[in-house]
Parts: C-alpha cells; structure tokens; sequence
C-alpha cells in the first residue's frame, strides 16, 4: 500500500499487496475516532473523549455540555484510552483479512510481521517467518489505535493549516473501505466507444469516431458468469439503431430529459427524434458557423445545453483573436450565457472537450492543454474560477495528465478518466483528489469515457488494440464505499 504524506491526499491503491510500510497512517485515516477538530464546536483540536453512542470525537470543555444535554444523558462518554475495538476497527480488519495472500493465493492475511513490516498469511509463517516477530491483525490493530489516542494532538497540529482540510478529513479517513468491482462486461462490435451517454440503466447512446457513427445499443446484463472470476458477467449487446451517413460525423452526444439525443456535427447541435412512423428525423438547434462545437453536455437542473467552442481549426497556439469558450443555450437554441474570462481577464480555456455539470449549480470542463496533455477546470454559474485539477503525484501518474471524460457519483464525488495512466482520479466537490484507482487492475486496459446509471454503476468505454479482431467493450462497475 503506498500512501501520500499530505491528508487530504488518497490511498493511491484501495488493494492490499501484502506491504504495509504506513500502518500507523493508514489507521489514522481509517479510524472515525481520528478528527482534525472537534464534532461539537468544530474549533478545538485539544481531543481527548470520544461517545460511544453517538460516535464523536469531542475536546474537554463539550465533553461537560454533551454530559448535561438531557437527550445524550444515557451515553457513555470514554477517554480515548479506554476505546475497545469499535465498529471501524472491525472493519478494518475484516477489510485487510479478505485479501489473499500474494505469495498463496487459497490463503488470506492473518498476521502482519513486525519484522519484515509485511502482512502475512498462516502458510507464511511456517515457510518464512516463523522465528520473526509476528502478531494477529486484530492485535496490531488495538495497538496502532492507543498510539493514536497519544498521538492525536500531535497530528492534529501537524496538519491544522493544510487548506481545505475539513472537506479532505470527511472524504479520506475511511477511504480503505472503498472497493471498485468489475461486475459486468459487455462486448460491441464497435471499432471505439469515444463518447457514450446512459438512456437508462440498459440502453446506452454510443459515439464510434472511427466508424462515423452513434449507435443506440441494448445492454444485455443477465449474461454468464465467466470460469476465470466468478462475479462478473459476460454478455453481448444488441444493436438497435444506428445513425450515420456522410452529413453525420459526430463529435459528441448527449440526451435531454425527454431521452432525446443530440450531437454535434460540424457547426451544428442537432436533435434526434422519431416521427408518427418511426422514422428518424434531424433537425438543427443551433449553427455555431464560423465557431465549431468541440463538446455538448445536457444540464437537466437548467434545462440547457452546454456547447464548448473554438474558432476553426483548433490550435494549442493561442492568439489574441482566438476564441475559446463555452455557452449556454435553450432548446430553441438561444444563447444565454457564456465563459471564456476569469474575472482577471485571464483566458479560462485553451481547449474545452468535454463538460459536466456538477452539484450547487457549477460546471466542470476538462481542457485539452496540448496534444498530450489536459486539466480539469470548476466554474460556478457566474464564471468565477473555483479550481483547477492537473499534474497529480508523479507516483500516481508516471505519463502526463490527460483527461478524456468525467463524470459524477450520487454522493457528489467526481471520477475523472486518466487514458494515458489507464487511472480513474476521484475529486471531492473542492477538486481534490482523495482516491486513485488504476483501471488495469480492474481488467480495463483503454478507458475513454464515462457515464453513471441512475442505480449508481459507473459504465465505462474503451477503445480496443488496432491490432485485436474483438469490438470495444463496455465495463459495469459497482463502487461501494465511496
């Protein structure tokens, strides 16, 4: 397990491969006692009881209010050094103990060896470390939890300027907990998936660059278990639609609440209907001409799309007459809003490719930076800058940032698609990344967009080796803990 020094940063690997070099930090982030400041007054760092009853960490002077609230009378308010092993810490355990064991796969850690500092199984210690020093997880855990409760204040102080650290200690202190499950597989015959967007939890709108198309595929999700990892299925999707042709050429998708489809084409938005007969019918919104569409998200709070544009061919080379920008616009295809300039009169943009709107009215744009390399921008709805996410950890991310799609979870963390790490970044509402998960751990070896179902899933999209005879496929992902 490999952790970054800062708090409000993540666990850069939710597996456990038998290392344990941060035990002790891993606790601290782990642990529901651990708390930066107070849970009652929110100001004193000066920690020393926690309530059993209503799980909080509380400082000397509210331990005496609590105590004096007739509706917390009953509650049992204990120094930190009389805890037992509560709730979390079981779940710490049970959390390391389900891993198997990387030296013997039908075994799963028991024991952490102080000696080599390593996790180990019950096969380990006869093999190799039967004359080391060596203890039960269980033990080690109750030990590492009285460090803390000496610690504490200690740590309290180390980090009490970090910024943002009250959002970042909510976020990262039960992070372990958080576990990413390739549930589902399902196979197209589609050269690329570069954009998709979900109509519900089994249809799905899929734009293929390379085919020149955007397919409206069915998705099968009874399948079969496959023989190498008995929980995930394996089914194939069904082809329902298909619209294409010359004038087509799609850049981007999106569907509004109605589940219609629109796309960008050229200089146009365009929407995608079906007459009394059935037929399918494309009308244009909005010509963007001389300006081309780049990116097109629904924002459903709005009722609005919103359309990233440049001028002409795009160029990372930019001038003083150059235009980068996103806009509002209804469905009669009227402008009502657009950011291009901080209040410092600072270009937002060099190239915007994709959009999302996220929670308290604010919009996300991943901006292409580069050829190889891109950032992800917060604006609020007056176009105020409110962060900026770009060059995370070199030990995260060997390659260079690039961000080809991002989308957001029901409790309003963002997932961020790294293609050139084959990386998932997941950011907090104030853009920090408090999760790193690889992709290629998951069996996903080309991520390129994404998209959550209203039952939570994430979906993702891949391309496939220009060299395999297999369609791109599509990845279900359940995210517990998150």
């Amino acid at each position: 397990m490999m952790l970054d020094s800062k708090p409000n940063m993540l666990i850069s690997c939710p597996t456990i491969n038998g290392k344990c070099t941060q035990f002790s930090l891993m606790l601290k982030r782990c642990n529901s006692q651990v708390a930066v400041t107070c849970q009652m007054c929110k100001k004193s760092q000066k920690l020393k009881w926690r309530c059993l009853d209503c799980e909080r960490t509380i400082c000397e002077n509210c331990k005496d209010i609590h105590s004096n609230i007739q509706l917390f009378s009953g509650h049992k308010v204990v120094s930190f050094t009389d805890i037992p092993v509560s709730r979390m810490e079981l779940r710490v355990e049970e959390e390391i103990m389900k891993n198997q064991c990387s030296r013997h796969n039908r075994k799963t850690y028991k024991f952490f060896c102080r000696t080599c500092n390593l996790l180990i199984c019950s096969d380990c210690i006869i093999e190799d470390h039967s004359k080391h020093n060596h203890a039960y997880i269980s033990q080690l855990i109750y030990e590492q939890i009285l460090n803390e409760a000496e610690t504490l204040e200690s740590y309290s102080k180390e980090y009490r300027d970090t910024e943002r650290q009250d959002s970042a200690s909510i976020d990262s202190y039960c992070l372990l907990m958080t576990e990413f499950e390739l549930v589902h597989t399902v196979r197209t015959n589609l050269p690329s998936i570069n954009y998709m967007t979900l109509a519900n939890d089994d249809e799905a709108y899929i734009c293929s660059l390379d085919r020149k198309s955007i397919v409206n595929l069915k998705l099968n999700t009874t399948g079969f278990f496959t023989m190498i990892q008995r929980k995930r299925k394996l089914s194939d999707s069904k082809e329902v639609d298909e619209i294409g042709g010359v004038q087509i050429q799609p850049n981007d998708i999106t569907i509004n609440l109605k589940g219609d489809l629109l796309f960008i084409s050229d200089h146009r938005l365009k929407l995608v209907t079906k007459n009394a007969q059935h037929q399918t019918e494309i009308t244009d919104i909005k010509n963007f001409n001389p300006l081309k569409p780049k990116c097109v998200h629904y924002d459903k709070e709005r009722d609005i799309f919103l359309v990233g544009l440049t001028e002409g061919d795009s160029d990372f080379e930019l001038t003083e007459s150059s235009l980068r920008q996103v806009v509002a616009v209804n469905q009669r295809g009227q402008l009502r809003k657009s950011f291009e300039f901080t209040t410092e009169n600072k270009r937002l943009f060099t190239l915007p490719v994709r959009i999302f709107s996220i929670a308290d009215g604010g919009i996300c744009v991943i901006d292409r930076v580069s050829q190889t390399t891109g950032r992800v921008i917060s604006l609020n709805w007056e176009g105020n800058l409110l962060w900026t996410y770009h060059n995370p950890p070199l030990s995260l991310c060997p390659n260079p940032f690039y961000p080809t799609d991002l989308t957001m979870t029901n409790t309003k963390k963002i997932i961020v698609v790294d293609s050139n790490n084959r990386a998932f970044h997941i950011l907090n509402p104030n853009g920090d990344l408090i999760l790193h998960q690889s992709s290629i751990n998951l069996g996903i070896e080309r991520p390129l967009c994404l998209d959550t179902d209203k039952s939570g899933y994430l979906w993702v999209g891949c391309s496939c080796d220009s060299s395999s005879k297999d369609g791109a496929n599509l990845y279900k992902i359940k995210i517990k803990g998150l």
